[in-house]
């Protein structure tokens, strides 16, 4: 059945459907902008919080066994060490405490005693070079090249530090504070230190 339209009735017009999309689309590109900046914040948090976390365990775990461990920083990467009869050594690749590398965009920042230190960045390999891997067997530690940046002693101290985790585009990082009686805070980019 074909209804007609009464005199008063009248349809959507070409252009004004085309700025109902026009609307549309800017709100979609403003919600996936929005979106990415969460994504990236919150790669931000979830790198704090394992690091975090990681360090967390170490320290119980260098109570626990009566070690001393170390953690040493990068700017796009950590690992930790563990002190063996005075020489540093790696942890195994099979280790919780094997190296780890930010998310891309995210970088460490590491302060002691409220001073800032440089963090050594990797240095991209050249074509010609080839990467110099040192085989191990496995389970064994291979010793460490430089010493840690921070301590973890058996009886629950920490070296004192800052440590930021910033993304590319924002100013403030997320901050692992850790005090010298092994209390670990996470300080979310909003809050003021403790």
């Amino acid at each position: 059945m074909i209804r007609h339209r009464a005199p008063g009735e009248r349809g959507f017009t070409l252009i004004e459907i085309l700025v109902v999309l026009l609307i549309v689309g800017i709100l979609t590109g403003i919600a996936i902008l929005s979106l990415s900046a969460l994504g990236q914040a919150s790669r931000r948090e979830q790198a704090a919080r394992r690091l975090a976390g990681l360090i967390e365990l170490a320290s119980q775990q260098a109570v626990i066994q009566g070690e001393t461990y170390g953690l040493c920083l990068e700017a796009h990467r950590y690992w930790f060490l563990r002190d063996e009869h005075g020489q540093w050594m790696h942890f195994a690749r099979s280790s919780i405490y094997h190296q780890r590398r930010l998310p891309q965009a995210l970088t460490i920042s590491l302060d002691l005693t409220g001073t800032r230190l440089h963090l050594p960045k990797r240095r991209p390999l050249r074509k010609t070079q080839t990467p110099h891997k040192t085989r191990t067997p496995a389970g064994h530690l291979r010793p460490a090249h430089r010493p840690p940046d921070i301590l973890i002693l058996p009886n629950g101290q920490l070296s004192a530090f800052e440590i930021g985790i910033s993304a590319h585009g924002h100013r403030r990082p997320y901050r692992i504070q850790g005090k010298v009686t092994g209390k670990l805070s996470l300080i979310p980019p909003h809050r003021a230190s403790s």
